[in-house]
């Protein structure tokens, strides 16, 4: 993630916690703040109650590894907090993005089809040409 892409500051996380939605599971709360700019921006926070530096930074790393994953089929113009809770610690890097997945679809910022960009797409139809003058 670039620097663009992330909340640093205080003032941006309490914005997110204030004016923001709130969306919960067992794993994770997320706080969902529509923005004016075309672009998608994403904090992350574990509290000491998660457990030692050792088990806060592995659930950063899984939400991070998650969010990557499902960055593709986030909707664009938002800024997005994203909490970490104890139970977390337990889940495989599948189950944490299946788990965000439900929420950022709660929260109706998730498209169900990934975007494809016009490089995937080309690629997509240069391979798709190849198979068709190979069966002939």
């Amino acid at each position: 993630m670039q620097d663009p892409e992330k909340l640093k500051k205080r003032w941006e996380f309490q914005r997110a916690y204030q004016k923001g939605s709130k969306y919960w599971n067992r794993y994770f709360v997320i706080y969902v703040l529509h923005t004016r700019f075309n672009y998608l921006r994403l904090g992350i926070t574990a509290s000491k109650k998660v457990g030692k530096s050792v088990q806060r930074n592995r659930v950063k790393r899984l939400i991070r590894e998650s969010f990557r994953q499902l960055r593709p089929r986030i909707k664009t113009g938002y800024d997005i907090v994203v909490v970490g809770r104890t139970p977390a610690c337990q889940l495989t890097c599948q189950e944490a993005q299946d788990k965000l997945a439900a929420l950022f679809r709660k929260a109706s910022i998730l498209n169900d089809s990934p975007s494809t960009t016009k490089e995937e797409q080309r690629r997509a139809t240069l391979q798709t040409s190849a198979n068709t003058h190979e069966a002939a």
